[in-house]
């Protein structure tokens, strides 16, 4: 089961950004003026976009600055300040030699580049992956967070809804390509696979022309670190869910209404924990918010205020 959540992550995500748009792994020429900041024993690669309250933007498993959907971080610039990083061993970000690769240092590596940045409170969107991080920030750091957005998220150990063996065959089947395992994020109709590749096309786009960083390079070694701290850790860890009902700022809690990669029940077993939080479905399946990249930037900017 392990090794078919590895596979499920890293063809169904990090697939879709990386083998299907062709991002060399290489941050020259860029127009994005990359920084870092020195946090505990790594330097964490980062860039802004926009004007207004900080929102720090946590990314999914194996993925790295460059995969956001351009529109969305359109919609979101309008009205606030982002900092879009790269999680530790991912793209220009460095690691330990160790493996501390889990959810709660990932969690401590975000609030301390808060803090590196010089922010006292900031706002913090997580997703897929990242909406794990998330969760973990808002529980050990919860001093650091203005509002929080969870887009995809899972609340770990026995409470999390686990995909479809159906979904899991296909996403473990080597006969099955790249883009069809990609695909899963979306749904099937003719809507889903549009948006599918206009997406792509999207973040070739701005990696072409510099608008965002080219950094999408992951080794083989941070990918089984990500997929032990997702899978076997976050699995184990029953004290998360529990944790959320001790959250005392907004949460926004979103998905697709037809994610099979991370089913929507998670969404409303976690929105249910946390006290003051709001609870969303869009259009779409686990990519819902680049599919639906207007509405839901919409609703975080309306959140936001």
């Amino acid at each position: 089961m392990k090794r078919i959540f590895l596979r499920h992550a890293i063809l169904a995500v990090a697939a879709l950004f990386v083998a299907a748009i062709f991002i060399s792994p290489t941050a020259a020429n860029s127009k994005v003026k990359i920084q870092f900041a020195q946090v505990g024993e790594i330097k964490m690669a980062y860039y802004t976009r926009g004007q207004g309250e900080p929102l720090f933007l946590i990314n999914g498993f194996m993925s790295a600055m460059s995969t956001w959907d351009p529109a969305l971080l359109d919609v979101l610039a309008k009205n606030n300040k982002l900092i879009i990083f790269d999680n530790r061993g991912v793209g220009l970000s460095t690691d330990t030699k160790d493996d501390k690769t889990s959810m709660e240092q990932m969690a401590d590596d975000t609030a301390g580049l808060i803090k590196a940045l010089g922010y006292k409170k900031a706002n913090v969107l997580g997703y897929s992956m990242g909406a794990r991080i998330a969760q973990q920030v808002f529980i050990r750091h919860p001093d650091l967070v203005n509002k929080g957005i969870l887009a995809a998220p899972n609340p770990g150990g026995s409470r999390q809804i686990k995909p479809s063996a159906e979904v899991a065959k296909l996403l473990n089947d080597p006969n099955v390509s790249t883009y069809d395992k990609a695909s899963l994020m979306f749904t099937k109709d003719q809507t889903g696979q549009l948006a599918l590749k206009q997406i792509m096309q999207r973040i070739n786009n701005a990696t072409k022309n510099g608008t965002a960083p080219n950094d999408n390079v992951v080794s083989k070694e941070t990918a089984l670190r990500q997929d032990r701290a997702r899978t076997t850790l976050w699995g184990a860890n029953e004290k998360n869910f529990d944790d959320l009902k001790n959250i005392k700022f907004p949460v926004l809690v979103a998905d697709g209404r037809d994610d099979v990669i991370d089913p929507p029940e998670n969404a409303r077993l976690i929105a249910g924990q946390i006290p003051f939080s709001w609870l969303t479905f869009y259009e779409g399946g686990h990519g819902f918010l680049f599919q639906s990249a207007t509405r839901f930037g919409a609703t975080i900017n309306a959140f936001l205020k």
